[in-house]
């Protein structure tokens, strides 16, 4: 499975790091703390940083999909497998905003070889500016997927003026774990616009039903997250559409946001995990997001 595939030679690139010698041209200068895990959290909490930091250094890639990849690619299967309307489409179009490493493709695959996904044809669009940190992990997707396969290093915000022509308008639209990232390092303003120039790019799409799902951290933006615009993006959407909210139950934490209706499970769907992995990454075990659901129909 690509999941697995992918955490193999991730750990491969990254075995070098006992000593530390990637940290010699990181891009963190005088402030790299000489642990890519550390300069994740940086990332991820930016006030605790010693000065800003962002997803610009190729080593972080490999520690990132090995610590993360395993919970975010399981919530994935968990809301791709609400809709059965895509299950039987043998020519499946994705696209993913800010996709990363792609930890949704590992989620699909996973679908593929249960039999819940049938497609003959997958064709899988991401889009993410930081096309050269990411870059190793396309390379081995697009070796392990082959054709079907398409990058565009691109300001997330380009999104709707790549697929507004219409000539290739996915089936599925997903967005994991952006709007979270968007908020700590984006104008909010820029954001609302981004969202309501989707939201009339979908309104005005008329041909086939478009999914979008949304798998972020269940905490709102004053607590560092960004559910909100999920609520925001669903607001601008226009009927005829079908909504659902998701959340699983975190047992990680005393409590959690009730977002919508709460998964049976939050088991980790991707639970083979290693010792060595373990014990060099520390990855989550469980799932703890908040998802949005939305299948924009067509007007009658």
């Amino acid at each position: 499975m690509l999941l697995y595939d992918l955490i193999e030679k991730c750990s491969y690139r990254d075995e070098y790091q006992k000593e530390h010698e990637q940290c010699e041209d990181c891009s963190y200068g005088d402030c790299c703390p000489r642990d890519c895990q550390s300069c994740l959290q940086y990332v991820h909490f930016p006030q605790n940083a010693p000065a800003p930091r962002k997803y610009d250094c190729i080593h972080m890639a490999d520690c990132y999909y090995c610590k993360y990849a395993y919970k975010y690619a399981s919530e994935m299967v968990y809301e791709l497998s609400c809709f059965a309307e895509i299950r039987d489409k043998k020519k499946l179009k994705i696209m993913s905003v800010g996709c990363g490493p792609c930890t949704e493709l590992a989620a699909v695959d996973y679908l593929r070889n249960e039999g819940v996904l049938n497609y003959d044809q997958l064709d899988y669009r991401g889009i993410d500016p930081l096309g050269e940190v990411w870059q190793p992990i396309w390379n081995d997707i697009i070796d392990y997927f082959g054709d079907g396969i398409r990058f565009y290093p691109n300001d997330i915000l380009q999104l709707v003026d790549i697929i507004v022509p219409k000539k290739w308008v996915p089936d599925v639209l997903i967005f994991q774990y952006v709007f979270s990232d968007m908020y700590k390092h984006s104008d909010e303003k820029q954001i609302v616009q981004f969202i309501g120039k989707l939201a009339s790019f979908l309104n005005s799409y008329n041909q086939e039903p478009i999914y979008i799902l949304c798998n972020d951290i269940n905490l709102s933006k004053s607590m560092g997250g960004g559910r909100e615009f999920f609520d925001l993006l669903e607001s601008k959407i226009q009927t005829p559409k079908i909504v659902r909210r998701m959340h699983f139950n975190n047992v990680n934490k005393e409590r959690h946001y009730e977002y919508g209706g709460q998964y049976d499970s939050s088991e980790l769907v991707f639970n083979m995990i290693s010792d060595e992995i373990r014990n060099a990454y520390n990855p989550f075990e469980s799932c703890a997001s908040a998802q949005m659901l939305i299948k924009k129909e067509r007007k009658k």
